[in-house]
């Protein structure tokens, strides 16, 4: 996380992942608010997300819908902030790691449940792809649709393995170890890729709609469904 600081609500200066740890340990934070490793893949995917989430939307969507409400302003807004900060941090990391992949073909991007050159537990993938579904799920028309063409599924297929599966029925393959140990080292390069997908929508929306007038009011040109001002056009 970012080694950058704010100013807490106390006066003291503190690391927005200390923040927000500091706040999961105070009564403002909701029961089922999200861990330090569930929002670091949370806000990758809103980083990712094939068109732009606006921050007022992914921020509401911190919290759980049947949560109690939340009382105290101050330590909450401490907490966004720290959020806030983090994802600005979180967001400069992904695309520096893209410009070198395109550059160097060298992936130098490490997601937060990978600390070491050890390979990480599966548990903790699963945590961190928990907040990455979970961001997926505030734009799901347009994930579906990559998740449908066949040219996305060597980027789809490292996510999939970690995706809580609820099924009963399920049988995992005899193998099942060393697919998620193979899912786990490829899953830095899927999250530039998705990335570099999502500049490009946002790239051909802005082209198109240059070169077509197309209205404030009118349907982004990125397939997204919303407004082109609520989208592509906010930028």
């Amino acid at each position: 996380m970012s080694g950058d600081a704010i100013h807490g609500g106390h006066g003291a200066v503190t690391d927005p992942a200390a923040l927000w740890l500091s706040f999961l340990s105070s009564p403002a934070a909701p029961q089922r608010a999200m861990s330090l490793l569930e929002l670091d893949g949370y806000l990758t995917g809103v980083i990712v997300a094939p068109s732009l989430i606006q921050p007022s939307r992914w921020m509401a969507a911190l919290w759980i819908d049947d949560e109690a409400v939340l009382e105290d302003a101050e330590e909450i807004q401490i907490a966004l902030s720290a959020v806030g900060m983090m994802f600005n941090t979180l967001s400069g990391r992904i695309d520096r790691s893209l410009r070198r992949l395109e550059a160097e073909r060298v992936c130098d991007y490490r997601p937060a449940f990978q600390t070491s050159d050890d390979k990480p537990s599966h548990e903790v993938v699963r945590r961190w792809v928990r907040g990455f579904y979970r961001a997926m799920a505030l734009t799901p028309t347009e994930w579906t649709a990559l998740a449908e063409d066949e040219r996305m599924q060597p980027i789809f297929t490292p996510l999939v393995g970690f995706i809580e599966n609820n099924d009963p029925e399920f049988e995992p393959a005899e193998d099942i170890e060393q697919r998620l140990d193979e899912a786990a080292a490829q899953l830095p390069r899927a999250i530039l890729l998705l990335r570099k997908i999502a500049q490009l929508r946002a790239n051909r929306a802005s082209a198109t709609a240059t070169r077509t007038k197309v209205g404030r009011n009118d349907r982004c040109p990125c397939g997204s469904g919303k407004k082109y001002k609520r989208c592509c056009g906010s930028n």
